[in-house]
């Protein structure tokens, strides 16, 4: 194959996330049902982050997404600051953070969605109800909001993540490819993976970061 060829062939090359959606009282009342099947650890805390609390969340984020097979590009405290931390909830155990979730609703003049823009749950703390504890929060949220819908992106390869918001009545309902390469027709011209969280917030992984994962 001539260099042109491979040239080509990388351009084209895209990652996809699965676009999944769910009704926001379906996604609440699958959580409180789980719950209702189990005692509910007192040890589990939710609160909305703390600007206080930015370094320990900063290596939270980190270190979470060191654990999946997302593409990363870490998190730094001047990226953490800009943080709009109103829809952005820590799960605690015995005082330390343990796991966060990060929401953002959409108000549009016909309707109000809400998309769960970032999640993670630190490895040694997952399967201990921290997941759903910030499911439940989160929808709890939305329904606050005004949204009836909630929509979150889940990247291809990541198994895990999809059987978990499977459980909570999330549907694949589209995707959205991300080429690898710069792309002539791209606003950005660099549209690089990086999480939810950071292209809401425009914090895309950085070119030439050489701590990026897989971009």
């Amino acid at each position: 194959m001539s260099s042109d060829n491979t040239q080509d062939s990388v351009s084209s090359a895209t990652r996809s996330y699965l676009i999944m959606k769910a009704e926001s009282k379906e996604a609440l009342k699958l959580a409180e049902e789980w719950w209702s099947e189990k005692e509910i650890p007192s040890y589990v805390k939710i609160s909305t982050l703390n600007m206080d609390d930015i370094e320990e969340f900063v290596d939270l984020y980190n270190r979470c997404f060191l654990a999946s097979p997302d593409p990363f590009c870490p998190l730094t405290s001047e990226e953490a600051l800009k943080l709009d931390t109103e829809g952005i909830f820590i799960a605690k155990l015995a005082g330390k953070m343990a796991g966060f979730i990060a929401c953002f609703v959409e108000k549009k003049t016909e309707s109000i969605y809400g998309e769960i823009t970032g999640i993670g749950v630190l490895p040694n703390r997952r399967r201990k109800g921290v997941a759903t504890a910030l499911i439940k929060r989160a929808t709890q949220y939305f329904l606050d909001s005004g949204a009836e819908e909630v929509y979150c992106e889940v990247y291809e390869e990541n198994i895990p993540s999809q059987m978990l918001i499977m459980t909570y009545g999330f549907k694949e309902a589209g995707r959205r490819e991300v080429p690898l390469q710069p792309s002539s027709t791209s606003k950005s011209g660099f549209d690089l993976p990086g999480g939810k969280i950071m292209r809401r917030l425009g914090l895309r992984p950085r070119t030439g970061c050489e701590t990026c994962r897989d971009i």
